[in-house]
């Protein structure tokens, strides 16, 4: 390969090539080296400063949240999951609803609509509940494979000493409900 070098400023030539060819990757690989070390033991000395990335907010009601806040019953998640399945992801719902009005009511867990649009429905009733008193409500519903829940539909049912039920229904949305695979 190097038989047809004849002279000396072709074996120079050749020479500062090779030297080149092995030194610049090396010298690279050293100055990567060294900034990362300098970086990891001295810190960022007076670099630009970077701005914290915010963080977004939960956009819905997670567990511990107070829902139905302007009905006469007072109503929070007590707890929320998602389990993952083959036939499905089952969606898991308990609402701790308190009666503060004036009259008897009851809370009834109604459909749920997952984040691709679809509507299951199903549902669980606390019950009439008389003034002051405190019940949980649990209902489960079982979303397409890969869905999690966006809303829940809740009734409020009042028991006025006249006869007539009157309901009123709230669409609540849903904050990131967490994952499982139980």
């Amino acid at each position: 390969m190097f038989e047809d070098v004849d002279g000396p400023e072709q074996k120079t030539l050749l020479r500062i090539l090779i030297i080149v060819g092995i030194g610049l990757p090396i010298l690279i690989e050293v100055v990567t080296f060294g900034s990362l070390l300098g970086h990891h033991l001295v810190g960022d000395p007076g670099g630009e400063v970077v701005p914290e990335t915010p963080t977004a907010e939960p956009a819905g009601a997670g567990v511990g949240d107070p829902i139905l806040e302007s009905s006469a019953v007072s109503a929070r998640i007590e707890s929320a999951s998602v389990v993952t399945a083959d036939e499905g992801w089952r969606f898991t719902l308990a609402v701790n609803a308190t009666n503060s009005g004036t009259e008897p009511a009851a809370v009834r867990l109604d459909s749920v609509t997952a984040r691709n649009g679809e509507t299951v429905d199903g549902t669980a009733s606390t019950g009439q509940l008389s003034v002051g008193q405190t019940e949980t409500v649990t209902r489960s519903w079982l979303l397409p494979p890969g869905e999690r829940p966006d809303t829940v539909s809740i009734t409020v049912l009042e028991y006025p000493d006249d006869g007539e039920t009157q309901s009123t229904q709230y669409d609540v949305t849903l904050g990131d409900i967490p994952v499982s695979n139980r």
